[in-house]
């Protein structure tokens, strides 16, 4: 991006700044050495950084910004990442509406990251005013941003489904900011802070992440997938303790206070490497408990980690039965043993890099459960260099990996 800059900086100099310079240059040999090189050199310099500014001004865009500082806090270039791509910006709508100070809603999709079975989507909306913006990522909502996903284009009132598998519906709600899961919703000061790295009062447009999970079957993610994103008046969600799920599901009908519009999105393929540790796996004992795992295989991704794990109570706690009370909260309360099982599991890993380094791993954010396995995701904020991973400490025992990528580091 830098050399973008200074390309455009260069041809943008300031004729003015040039042709002082050509005058210089033109002088007598006698005055050239007065106004030696070095002067005329900060002539020159001045140009370009002149030039440079406009380019930030007016060339490069809150949407080209944007998609610069997510490949800078995701080290997509440093780290030569795939499964990261980005949008150019859509033609801005006709301003033929009066909704929200004249102008057309519309949403702008910036880039995508596949990272596993996730996918992370960054997109902005305008027109949204700060207020509105306030108000949809902080912890007293009063509106939320609401966004529903489908291979099918036509989603008009669809978001007045929860799911909906026939048409092939997911929901996400509410979007979030572009930051860590343990960064959002912190108190004023920190929202503060939010509305000033992500929201753009000259464009009224506010930048947003919301995430997809690719295993999700009523989507086929092999296609376009329309992404509709709305504002919901959060005062039609409202529930209490008291009131029983059935009872809310029943009268659950949001209402739109504006459509952004609808989007294609498209999924990348990333790349892996796939650590397969045999039929049986490997047996970790957990610290702090009796119980043990069994570690089948490990997928290390640029920001993320899949663990595939089995033990002896895995298909009971997975298929407990409804119409036995007794059974249930018996099978309730090993699940609750094995949730922390998995978080121990993973707080004790960590891949270990060429250089020495040790990446930490975070406990599981989800544990998908199919045929006798459960699958662990632990994901971290930015990157790692696939080709620098030399093996995988897993509490206490470390592993060597035969990484395919190695060979490729320059």
């Amino acid at each position: 991006m830098l050399s973008e800059k200074v390309l455009f900086a260069l041809n943008n100099v300031d004729d003015s700044f040039l042709e002082e310079a050509r005058k210089l240059m033109d002088r007598p040999a006698a005055t050239q050495h007065v106004l030696n090189k070095r002067t005329i050199h900060v002539f020159l310099i001045a140009a370009v950084l002149a030039a440079l500014l406009t380019a930030c001004a007016i060339g490069y865009s809150i949407h080209q910004r944007r998609q610069q500082e997510l490949r800078e806090s995701l080290k997509i270039e440093e780290n030569h990442v795939a499964g990261y791509q980005e949008f150019e910006e859509a033609p801005t709508p006709e301003e033929t509406t009066v909704e929200s100070e004249g102008k057309t809603p519309s949403v702008q999709l910036i880039s995508t990251f596949r990272e596993g079975q996730f996918a992370d989507v960054y997109f902005s909306i305008s027109p949204i005013t700060r207020e509105e913006a306030w108000d949809a990522i902080g912890w007293e909502h009063k509106n939320a941003i609401y966004v529903i996903a489908s291979n099918s284009s036509q989603l008009d009132d669809a978001y007045r489904e929860i799911e909906k598998t026939e048409k092939g519906l997911y929901c996400r709600f509410p979007v979030l900011p572009p930051i860590q899961v343990d960064e959002y919703l912190r108190p004023q000061g920190t929202r503060e802070e939010l509305l000033e790295k992500y929201y753009d009062a000259d464009t009224q447009s506010l930048m947003l992440k919301t995430e997809f999970l690719l295993n999700y079957e009523a989507v086929d993610w092999g296609k376009p997938v329309y992404m509709n994103v709305k504002i919901i008046e959060l005062a039609s969600l409202a529930t209490s303790f008291d009131e029983p799920i059935e009872e809310y599901q029943a009268r659950y009908d949001p209402v739109c206070v504006r459509d952004y519009g609808t989007i294609p999105v498209h999924i990348s393929d990333t790349e892996y490497i796939s650590v397969d540790l045999g039929a049986d796996g490997i047996t970790v004992p957990v610290p702090s408990s009796y119980k043990e795992l069994q570690v089948l295989g490990v997928n290390i991704y640029p920001a993320q980690v899949e663990w595939q794990v089995t033990h002896e109570n895995i298909d009971f706690i997975n298929n407990l039965p409804r119409d036995d009370d007794e059974v249930f909260h018996r099978g309730y309360e090993q699940l609750l043993e094995w949730l922390a099982v998995y978080d121990q599991l993973l707080d004790g890993s960590a891949l270990i890099l060429e250089d020495g380094t040790r990446v930490k791993l975070n406990p599981s954010e989800s544990t998908p459960y199919e045929n006798g396995v459960v699958t662990l995701y632990s994901r971290w904020g930015s990157t790692i260099d696939l080709r620098a991973v030399k093996a995988i400490e897993i509490i206490g025992q470390t592993i060597p990996i035969h990484n395919p990528f190695a060979n490729n580091i320059e």
